[in-house]
């Protein structure tokens, strides 16, 4: 996220060397992107029309795709721990996914849920949901 990036920068700065030094923190991190944009705007219009060069742009839209998928699932690990963070996860990816919900209202949602499910509000869900509670493989061979 860009924005914190440069607020947090511009804090830096101004703690280091006051107002001038916000300044100059700020524009450090802002202006390689904005000469990088100004740079490549010539090259766009032929760029754009140019068929190898739409088929590596899919590419890597789909590389960054599949980075996205993969951060869910090592993230999952850590931040799901009882079954109410995984209702609260199943209720902001079906409104993203299936519904087409903009991200800042499945944040929101998101949050009243699992302000909803809080152990000081309802205390819903709040059952362990990736510990090991006993069960093995081999119970389900002697059920058979």
């Amino acid at each position: 996220m860009p924005g914190p990036l440069f607020n947090f920068s511009a804090y830096l700065g101004a703690v280091y060397k006051g107002v001038g030094g916000a300044l100059v923190a700020y524009v450090g991190l802002f202006a390689p992107g904005v000469i990088l944009i100004f740079a490549m705007v010539p090259f766009w219009a032929r760029m754009r029309h140019n068929a190898t060069f739409k088929a590596i742009l899919k590419g890597v839209n789909a590389t960054a795709i599949g980075l996205v998928g993969a951060a869910c699932v090592i993230l999952w690990e850590s931040a799901v721990s009882d079954a109410a963070d995984a209702m609260v996860f199943s209720v902001a990816l079906t409104m993203a996914v299936a519904f087409g919900i903009q991200a800042p209202l499945c944040i929101l949602a998101g949050g009243i849920v699992g302000a909803i499910l809080h152990p000081d509000a309802l205390n819903l869900g709040q059952v362990p949901y990736c510990i090991d509670q006993g069960f093995t493989f081999s119970d389900v061979d002697t059920a058979l």
